[in-house]
């Protein structure tokens, strides 16, 4: 599905500059010549992104931002304010209005290109974002992935969850299980901020199922940190009776009384070293038969990780 973009000004040399532009990158451009006919447009389909000049006849771009912004259907699109008026007075009061950017004419297509389609990521991951932990949702997860499918680079591909969580949950309750969520969450971020200059990405799934994505050259080292990391700081989350005992003395949905492990992660590594990942499904079902064999191990051992070497 294309990403849609809607300009609102009143110069038609600009509308084709810019259909041009982001056609050639793909989008569905719709153009607008003032306020009044962009919300028409507008009402018709919500675009992913508008762009707007300050200075257009019947209704202006300042009047036009304030009534997206009251418009429940558009309060979150992206808006993108595009003006020669560039002064710093001038920005603020488009920001204070709910502006996403300003960039002043005259401009770089490429730094145009750049704040537009930044505008979109940064909107979507916040739309997307887990409530919890704050990291990037499904959808964003996908376009990321997709994103990084395209860009044809070396890719590895993390699906991590939590070992006995739902023990843990069960008898701790749901506060201390959203802390063990929370705790997976600051790890990975942990590692993420730790490889200063490598491009990883950390998304949360949903529950206790996380995604992670990098260079598989560094697979293994982020694999191995994050597995130190959370077995070092799991076992805080338990009385001291519990961490004596290596973990939780519970029954089961049959009534019989097991002995869960203490909380650890499993770790399945897909990447495009040897075979192809063309798309996101590919990863996801890779991983999971990973996961499903690593979920195999020994219970007790701590966190693990697997990367798949087969070959297509």
């Amino acid at each position: 599905m294309k990403n849609k973009l809607l300009l609102a000004d009143d110069d038609k040399a600009f509308h084709g500059l810019i259909t041009r532009l982001f056609e050639g990158r793909g989008w569905e451009v719709t153009t607008a010549e003032d306020g009044v006919s962009a919300l028409e447009k507008i009402s018709a389909g919500t675009p992913d992104v508008i762009v707007l000049d300050l200075n257009m006849p019947r209704m202006g771009g300042r009047e036009l931002l304030a009534e997206l912004r009251r418009n429940p259907c558009t309060a979150f699109v992206p808006v993108i304010i595009i003006s020669g008026d560039s002064g710093p007075e001038e920005q603020a009061a488009e920001f204070n209005l709910g502006a996403d950017d300003f960039v002043a004419k005259p401009f770089d297509a490429s730094e145009l290109t750049a704040r537009i389609e930044g505008a979109l990521r940064r909107a979507r991951r916040m739309l997307s974002a887990n409530p919890l932990t704050f990291l990037p949702g499904g959808p964003a997860i996908e376009d990321e992935a997709f994103s990084r499918i395209r860009a044809g680079g070396p890719l590895a591909f993390f699906y991590l969850d939590i070992d006995n969580f739902k023990a843990y949950n069960d008898n701790y309750g749901y506060l201390n299980g959203d802390g063990a969520i929370r705790l997976a969450a600051r790890v990975l971020t942990e590692v993420q901020s730790g490889f200063a200059g490598e491009d990883i990405f950390v998304g949360h799934i949903g529950g206790d199922d996380f995604v992670l994505m990098c260079d598989p050259a560094r697979a293994e080292e982020v694999a191995s940190s994050i597995v130190l990391k959370f077995d070092a700081a799991a076992p805080g989350l338990y009385s001291p009776e519990d961490r004596v005992r290596g973990g939780i003395a519970a029954r089961d949905r049959a009534g019989n009384e097991r002995q869960y492990p203490l909380m650890s992660l499993t770790i399945a590594i897909a990447t495009n070293e040897n075979r192809t990942l063309e798309h996101y499904a590919k990863m996801a079902d890779i991983t999971a038969e990973i996961k499903k064999h690593l979920k195999g191990r020994p219970a007790g051992g701590g966190s693990a990780w697997l990367k798949d070497r087969r070959r297509d």
